[in-house]
């Protein structure tokens, strides 16, 4: 047994051991171990472990106490399993579905240093993106993984666990989430949420199963009662959700069920959520601190590099895993909102940027914060009006504020009510779509990609507020409907925007006309379904399917 000089310990890669002067005894596990426990007095030198496939097991030196010789040869043998599991190399098929080396240009990175896992002539190979270079960095090749790890669409991951949900007609739909070490659930099932259109409902659902480390045998299935559950012997009983069936993904209406629409939830901009972005920023804001006239300028214990508060930002603003435990001081909203009112055109743009990342707060975002989100939204709709006012405005301001600023809006439908209810309102909803349709012939494609989000987000809101009476739009010139259609005409008719661009825009039309009847007999009215099929017909399988449906709507 063990002595009071001997000790145990425990850890990843499916082993367990434990060690002191002399050479320690390892007893490998099938799966991580994660806690080690010894056994009271009676049991004195027992142990037990728990492990992550779900088993606990008791270890003794007392040969009275010992399992029989078939338990032990199969715990051996699932050891084994294991680890020729682990040994192995992605298999022949997992490597024909990833994104061919040859043609890494076509998939660029989202942000600095991502790994991606390509095929390069039938070997899974990881590269890292060079944000510096706009280029992949190849790293080596993937010979092993744990048992959960795995790719989806070429990303690597940790973890990749299996979502079903129930779809019309008794179908189910079959999705994969994949989550990384360290990552925060919320925001994965966030991600994974906006990505694949669902219900903004599941989202503690969806965390809540990342956090249990559901094994990889049984995943939950979102819309299934009581009576859809099933068991399995080989993992945990999936997830009931006992939801709502207007919580579904599809939509039926009269006859028809249609695959991609409408939209529900948010997509969002949340890239630069990081200290070594948000530090450059930082050293913007100082920079164009120092040119402030006026007495527009920050304070020093605003903007000074010693614990100030633009640092305490930042620093929020960068630990995103524990958003649930933080939270933004009205100092810090102020500071931003004094930058984006009074600081001039070339010198705004990066607080529009916090801004922009701070509407994904949950404490920023809060509805008693609906005052100053206002304010802030009034801010970014003047500086991009004076922008569009003003020819001689060039270089990075005339593309950055704009293109900020859209994604500051996009962002305030999916950051909470504060932000929602500012960016819904009435009045400012009329401004932001006048403001895309300004900008909506754009040379500049990741403003086009911003605005046409920003159509998609309002589509969803009001699509959404239309059980509970529909949004409340103004009547007259400031018709929204006609607002929003005109502008999505403009942009088909510019020939300027990329595929998902164009992906987006379709939803977001197809979201709209669903609405109501004022929106669909005015979409019929415009032609809108041919329209935007020619459209669409030139960007790909992806937004062909979606405008195919569109049309089907209004015909």
């Amino acid at each position: 047994g063990l002595n009071e000089m001997e000790m145990m310990r425990c850890g990843g890669g499916g082993g367990g051991g434990g060690g002191s002067s002399y050479k320690p005894q390892v007893i490998p596990h099938p799966n991580t171990v994660w806690k080690i426990i010894p056994l009271n007095k009676a049991y004195a030198g027992d142990f037990a472990t728990a492990c992550h496939d779900g088993m606990i097991r008791i270890f003794t030196t007392n040969s009275t106490r010992m399992a029989s010789d078939a338990d032990r040869a199969a715990f051996a043998s699932a050891v084994e399993a294991a680890k020729a599991k682990s040994s192995t190399g992605p298999s022949a098929e997992e490597i024909a579905g990833l994104p061919k080396w040859e043609m890494n240009t076509t998939n660029p990175g989202k942000s600095e240093g991502q790994v991606m896992v390509f095929n390069k002539n039938g070997k899974a190979i990881a590269a890292q993106w060079s944000a510096a270079s706009r280029a992949w960095i190849e790293v080596g090749e993937v010979t092993g993984r744990n048992e959960n790890a795995g790719t989806i669409d070429g990303v690597q991951y940790d973890h990749v666990f299996p979502i079903e949900m129930d779809a019309a007609g008794g179908a189910v739909q079959k999705f994969q989430i994949g989550y990384n070490n360290g990552d925060n659930p919320f925001n994965t099932a966030q991600t994974f949420i906006d990505t694949h259109m669902l219900d903004q409902g599941f989202l503690s659902q969806i965390a809540d199963y990342i956090q249990n480390r559901v094994g990889a045998d049984a995943g939950p299935t979102l819309g299934a009662g009581a009576a859809g559950a099933t068991s399995s012997a080989s993992g945990p009983t999936p997830m009931d959700l006992d939801l709502e069936p207007s919580t579904s993904t599809t939509m039926t209406s009269s006859a028809k069920t249609y695959q991609h629409l409408p939209m529900k939830g948010y997509r969002k901009f949340e890239t630069g959520a990081d200290m070594k972005i948000l530090a450059k920023v930082c050293g913007k804001i100082r920079e164009f601190n120092s040119s402030a006239i006026d007495n527009n300028n920050l304070s020093p214990s605003e903007i000074s590099s010693d614990g100030n508060v633009l640092d305490s930002l930042c620093q929020t603003i960068a630990t995103t895993n524990r958003y649930h435990a933080t939270s933004i001081s009205d100092m810090e909203l102020a500071i931003i909102l004094k930058m984006m009112k009074d600081w001039s055109l070339e010198h705004v743009f990066p607080s529009i940027d916090l801004a922009r990342l701070v509407s994904l707060h949950p404490d920023a975002a809060k509805s008693s914060r609906s005052a100053v989100w206002n304010s802030i939204i009034h801010a970014a709709l003047d500086r991009c009006d004076a922008i569009s006012a003003n020819s001689s405005i060039q270089g990075a301001p005339k593309t950055a504020i704009p293109m900020l600023s859209f994604r500051l809006f996009a962002n305030c439908f999916h950051g909470g009510m504060g932000t929602q209810s500012a960016v819904v309102d009435a009045t400012n909803m009329t401004r932001i779509l006048k403001c895309v349709d300004e900008y909506a012939t754009s040379g500049n494609k990741n403003v086009r990609l911003a605005l046409v989000t920003v159509l998609l987000n309002a589509a969803s809101f009001m699509k959404a507020s239309a059980p509970a009476g529909g949004y409340q739009y103004n009547s007259g010139t400031d018709n929204l409907p006609d607002l929003f259609l005109i502008t999505v005409g403009n942009i088909c008719g510019s020939g300027l925007y990329e595929a998902e661009a164009i992906a987006r825009l379709v939803v977001a039309l197809g979201t709209a006309v669903l609405i109501d009847g004022t929106w669909l007999a005015k979409a019929k009215a415009l032609n809108m379904g041919s329209m935007l099929q020619h459209v669409a017909d030139q960007h790909g399988e992806k937004a062909r399917a979606i405008a195919t449906e569109v049309r089907s709507i209004l015909e």
